[in-house]
């Protein structure tokens, strides 16, 4: 999987120290929602909830076909917390449960998400106590195919929560920045593109085999696939697919093809 959690985390964190709406590229195409703190129960002796600072529907090469919720816990300082423990919720089903002990380069905890109903996770922690948490609904694997290692029923999103101190009385404001969960435009489109953008690195090899073959733009970024027992990587440009093995980058060739 190529999700770059520290870089995910980093936005989001970022958004948190500015004051603004919570990240969430998944709510325009995806219907995924979160309940903020006004609207979940809590106790009075209760001094600090879990609160969501990121929701991220993963591209095409970061998902590489999976369907899956992708989760982590955060401390007041941004750094993970082992053993922290989620609840995943489906209609008619029982809860299912995940613990945060994933290497560090990797999201912290992860579910399954299979065709059935749309989840629910939250987080459920300390054991002996829970904090009061916010929660993030209408995951769903459902949605239409898109690219490569996006497809009907292979869709999976990114959820961060961090321990937060809950504000005093009348300074919990729905989508934790200005007040109000309402993006302006600007923002919702910022949003909503961000994950389809293309990185370029005019120094990659695939890209300037692509130029010297007079192979016009990139349509896709790189992405892997197994075949018969051997790793091969691709990127499909105007005019042809750039691919070789992976690790065997002098037999990069390609596929010629017209849109």
């Amino acid at each position: 999987m190529g999700l770059n959690v520290n870089d995910y985390n980093t936005q989001f964190l970022e958004k948190v120290e500015n004051k603004e709406p919570v990240y969430n590229d998944a709510a325009a195409r995806y219907k995924v929602g979160i309940t903020f703190l006004p609207e979940v129960e809590v106790p009075e002796d209760a001094t600090h909830y879990w609160r969501v600072i990121g929701v991220h529907h993963l591209t095409g090469a970061e998902n590489m076909g999976n369907h899956h919720i992708y989760c982590d816990v955060l401390d007041e300082q941004g750094q993970r917390i082992n053993g922290a423990r989620l609840v995943m919720f489906q209609e008619n089903t029982p809860p299912v449960f995940a613990v945060v002990d994933k290497p560090a380069n990797e999201a912290g905890t992860n579910f399954p998400l299979w065709k059935a109903d749309e989840a629910t996770v939250s987080v459920t922690w300390p054991d002996d106590g829970p904090l009061p948490s916010e929660q993030v609904f209408g995951l769903s694997t459902g949605h239409p195919d898109e690219e490569v290692g996006n497809t009907l029923f292979h869709h999976s999103f990114y959820v961060v929560f961090q321990r937060t101190e809950i504000p005093d009385e009348g300074e919990a404001a729905t989508g934790h920045g200005g007040g109000t969960s309402q993006l302006s435009l600007e923002e919702t489109i910022r949003l909503v593109g961000q994950p389809l953008i293309i990185p370029l690195n005019p120094d990659a090899m695939f890209y300037k085999f692509a130029q010297e073959k007079g192979l016009g733009e990139r349509l896709t970024r790189e992405y892997d696939l197994e075949y018969d027992g051997k790793t091969y990587r691709a990127q499909i440009y105007e005019k042809g697919i750039v691919y070789a093995p992976v690790g065997e980058w002098h037999k990069t060739d390609v596929i010629s093809r017209t849109n």
